[in-house]
């Protein structure tokens, strides 16, 4: 879904332009009271399983609030009573699947970031053959195809990829035919990623993935694999840090498989361990070769008693 389409505009303003601003809709309620008495062009709201997750107003320019991000009991009663109260000429509404909604938010969002309006990397953008190692992406590739595909049978499950960057792994994965939704919270490397097409608007946010699970977005997929290529710089004092990450991917799916690749060993064996911890078993696969210094050392894991049928290969 295109928000720009269903409103017929070419320009939307969300109360915040990022991701994580928008999990606190206090602004938002605020707003949608104050505009109760005023005179509007048009409202559409966005219904979703019986709920309006998202209105937008236009009083010269169109509005949007929305609670798609992370759920509040109390947004609908403010969301209602504008369509209801206030005075205005053209009232509508769309009824859409969460994840379309929710998708159709993140897509807008990362549309913001490439055209400058909440990024200002522009003019600091590195060209594509500096920004990008062929190497290092058929490198990865090669890995998949020459140790990953021989011991697990991925299929079609989604990838939930946290430390994203520029999208220089995530490229090399859609390549080989996975389905991958990135994240990352550096949002100018998440700019160039998206301004090269490495990283695709609709599965792409800017999120610290210290705190997957304050967001609802994992309810919007299936996801049956977390991958994380070159995490780190891992050292003693963000080692706290770290094991946040770890966690929050750990609980983000109930079964399924992990991938993580570092540059160190003592890197891969701090991973190792803390996912041990989590209650997670895994091994360490040695990748290291002469000529690079990416994914030397990698981690696979399964979140479940025994590996699930759907993910490994008899």
């Amino acid at each position: 879904m295109d928000l720009k389409q269903v409103l017929n505009t070419s320009s939307i303003l969300l109360v915040d332009n990022t991701y994580a601003g928008l999990k606190d809709t206090t602004f938002s309620k605020y707003l949608l009271a104050e505009m109760l008495d005023s005179p509007l062009d048009a409202i559409t709201a966005f219904i979703c399983d019986g709920r309006i997750r998202g209105i937008a107003f236009k009083q010269d320019f169109w509005t949007l609030v929305t609670d798609i991000v992370r759920f509040d009991p109390e947004f609908e009663s403010y969301a209602a009573a504008l369509r209801q109260e206030a005075k205005c000429n053209k009232n509508q509404s769309h009824t859409v699947e969460a994840a379309d909604f929710h998708r159709a938010i993140v897509t807008l969002l990362c549309d913001l970031l490439v055209s400058g309006e909440s990024c200002d990397c522009q003019g600091g953008r590195r060209s594509h053959i500096l920004a990008y190692s062929s190497e290092r992406q058929e490198r990865l590739q090669l890995l998949f195809k020459t140790k990953i595909d021989l011991l697990l049978d991925l299929g079609a499950a989604e990838m939930l990829e946290i430390c994203c960057g520029n999208g220089m792994a995530t490229a090399a994965l859609r390549d080989l035919g996975y389905n991958v939704y990135a994240l990352d919270n550096d949002k100018c490397a998440v700019c160039e990623g998206l301004f090269h097409g490495a990283l695709r608007a609709s599965n792409t946010a800017v999120l610290d993935a210290r705190h997957l699970s304050e967001y609802e977005f994992a309810q919007y997929h299936d996801f049956r694999c977390v991958v994380g290529f070159m995490l780190g710089a891992i050292y003693e004092f963000n080692k706290t840090d770290w094991q946040k990450i770890l966690s929050e991917a750990a609980a983000i799916i109930n079964e399924g498989l992990f991938l993580l690749t570092v540059h160190k060993k003592e890197e891969i064996d701090f991973i190792h361990k803390t996912m041990q911890d989590l209650g997670i078993k895994g091994q360490v696969v040695d990748n290291r070769d002469d000529t690079s210094i990416y994914d030397q050392w990698v981690y696979i894991g399964v979140k479940a008693p025994t590996a699930p049928r759907a993910l490994t290969k008899s």
